[in-house]
């Protein structure tokens, strides 16, 4: 039995379409042994419910009750009529999710955009993120700006998602190092206010965002 797997986990898919990496989302609505059924995927660009043949192979990803992240290699065998249309999915077993490192030690260098405002001085400035975790993350600090480690600040994420529509997170942050590296001016930042939602967020944003760099590295 797939024990790591509950009925109502929503499923990450990707499937690599010749140039292109297609993203799905879909609930597990049940799962027997190396078996898992699904409801039908919606394609995350489109938001439209997708169609898919069997034989088609991809990577599944999926965060666990504990915050955890796996991934997991997959493909369609079967189409089945239930109460509703179920697609089924392989499963290789427990032993062969790959478990994402924890958030406290992934950092994605991606380009996000931020907006701060310091408590203790109450300047405002806006952002790009150099890399970012669900931890916290590290910014190119604008020229005049002046910011001094152990400072705090209420800092504003636009996070982009794959249907187009960014998320807004609103939270607070200290200053925990300033750093210069390559004539940029930067700080490293840690959040410290943020709520579980806000956590599962941030964990599913960093896990996509690892997942499409170890996807290049696996074996086909």
């Amino acid at each position: 039995m797939a024990y790591m797997l509950k009925v109502g986990t929503e499923l990450i898919l990707e499937a690599d379409h010749r140039d292109e990496i297609e993203k799905y989302k879909a609930k597990i609505e049940d799962f027997n042994g190396n078996e898992i059924y699904i409801s039908y995927p919606i394609n995350l660009k489109t938001n439209k419910t997708a169609f898919m043949k069997t034989g088609i192979q991809m990577i599944a990803s999926f965060v666990d009750q504990e915050s955890n992240a796996f991934s997991f290699k997959t493909k369609v065998i079967d189409r089945i009529k239930n109460r509703i249309p179920l697609i089924v999915l392989s499963f290789p077993g427990d032993a062969h999710l790959i478990k994402v490192q924890r958030r406290q030690f992934v950092r994605i260098e991606t380009s996000i955009d931020v907006a701060l405002q310091m408590s203790d001085s109450d300047v405002q400035f806006t952002a790009i993120t150099e890399d970012f975790s669900a931890g916290g993350c590290a910014i190119i600090i604008p020229n005049k700006v002046k910011v001094k480690q152990g400072e705090t600040a209420n800092i504003h994420i636009v996070l982009p998602s794959h249907t187009g529509e960014n998320i807004y997170l609103h939270t607070k942050c200290e200053v925990v190092r300033i750093f210069e590296k390559n004539n940029i001016h930067g700080a490293s930042l840690k959040f410290t206010n943020l709520n579980h939602h806000q956590e599962r967020q941030l964990i599913r944003f960093c896990f996509e965002k690892q997942l499409e760099y170890r996807k290049r590295e696996m074996p086909n």
